[in-house]
């Protein structure tokens, strides 16, 4: 590696870095913020919902504008999108308005950081595709370490001070953000790159005979959404799972924190894990790790216990996630693949929306327990629809036969 992609990959973890400790303040401990300001938890999983729906409607669009208008550059959009939430987080911190502007702003700020997400990504392939050499695994690393170290600080900090800090801190870390992307390197866009999310392959291959021609899809689709459904409903509202058992916000930094770390060894080696465990056996096992981390949940007595429940973090949602793109790859031909990314994705989304709505509801109606509850069920539905809809793969002859169609 020459000089110059050393410093290349310098500032590519930075971003990373900075992305994931933004994150935290502003939506990691987004459910302490909104409590001390007299949000219903209701009303809390209404902001995060709406947010994550904000942000699925917003990313396929600035993919397709980025595709269409040349001179638009990914470090121009992502610094746009970072100055809005710098205007939203004044607007948090300087003016004195009532529960809909906070509302409206924070809905504002969560939702352009979800659309971030992917762009942030998107920059570091497009210096890989321009022939830098970038580990985009290690540079991922980078922010989950971040995310893990500064979690555990804002746990300290809310403690000691109070949570208006959180946008303080979320205002300060998007300068550093802004001014790392300002002083990346040009590099030229590649003809085949493109950025668009939602990429249907023909108007004419509609979405009904797509979910037809892949034999119980359906069923994994809706076992995802289940199964995100309880990680949406674990990660939003872990404060006040927390907060009965006498967990404190330096507890909720920790429990935090404890995740983000469990989570690299996955990211990490998933390359190595995948070459030794097939995709299927894999979602399988984190299916199941997830039906268990739920009774963990549900019948913790301690902040303890908690923990417990997030080292599982490592072997559900680590592996989950690129699990699910390995099997897609596996078993759809090729034109169909990104429509399948799709639709996972999709089905996530919903999950996490319904997650944060029916999980404030219950938890302003019926208490944590029954919020436990319901995420349960939910993860063993996910679990056992999981175990049901994954099949092995088709064979490489059945899938050239099928692309050669």
């Amino acid at each position: 590696m020459n000089r110059s992609d050393k410093v290349l990959s310098l500032q590519v973890a930075g971003l990373q870095g900075f992305y994931w400790m933004i994150f935290c303040p502003i939506a990691s401990f987004a459910s302490v913020y909104l409590l001390s300001k007299n949000f219903s938890n209701q009303k809390i999983g209404w902001v995060m919902a709406i947010s994550s729906v904000l942000a699925i409607v917003l990313q396929p669009a600035l993919g397709a504008l980025i595709d269409k208008f040349e001179k638009l550059t990914l470090k121009g959009v992502i610094c746009t999108l970072s100055l809005l939430c710098v205007a939203f987080l004044v607007g948090i911190i300087f003016l004195n308005v009532g529960l809909l502007w906070m509302a409206v702003f924070y809905v504002g700020i969560v939702a352009l950081l979800y659309t971030m997400q992917p762009l942030v990504s998107a920059l570091t392939f497009e210096y890989i595709n321009a022939g830098h050499n970038v580990n985009f695994g290690v540079t991922r690393a980078s922010g989950s370490i971040c995310f893990a170290v500064l979690s555990t600080l804002l746990g300290l900090w809310v403690n000691k001070y109070s949570t208006s800090i959180l946008p303080i801190i979320c205002l300060i870390l998007f300068v550093g953000y802004i001014l790392l992307i300002i002083s990346f390197p040009k590099v030229k866009r590649s003809t085949n790159q493109t950025y668009q999310l939602d990429n249907f392959a023909s108007p004419t291959d509609d979405k009904v005979g797509f979910l037809r021609r892949y034999d119980r899809f359906i069923p994994f689709l809706i076992g995802a959404a289940f199964i995100f459904m309880f990680h949406t409903i674990i990660n939003n509202f872990l404060a006040q799972i927390m907060r009965p058992l006498g967990g404190t916000d330096t507890d909720l930094g920790i429990s935090l924190t404890i995740a983000a770390v469990a989570e690299l060894p996955a990211f990490l080696g998933f390359s190595f894990l995948v070459s030794k465990i097939n995709t299927r056996s894999l979602m399988k096992i984190a299916g199941g790790i997830y039906a268990f981390r739920s009774i963990v949940f549900l019948f913790a007595t301690t902040v303890w216990m908690i923990n417990v429940g997030q080292i599982f973090q490592g072997l559900t949602f680590a592996v989950f996630l690129p699990a699910s793109v390995y099997y897609i790859n596996e078993i759809m031909r090729e034109k169909d693949r990104v429509k399948g990314q799709t639709f996972v994705t999709g089905m996530g989304t919903l999950g996490g929306f319904f997650g944060n709505i029916i999980g404030g509801r219950l938890l302003d109606t019926s208490g944590v327990f029954a919020m436990l509850l319901f995420a349960l069920i939910g993860a063993f539905i996910g679990a056992a629809l999981l175990f049901y809809a994954i099949k092995k793969p088709k064979t490489k002859a059945q899938v050239l036969a099928e692309n050669a169609g």
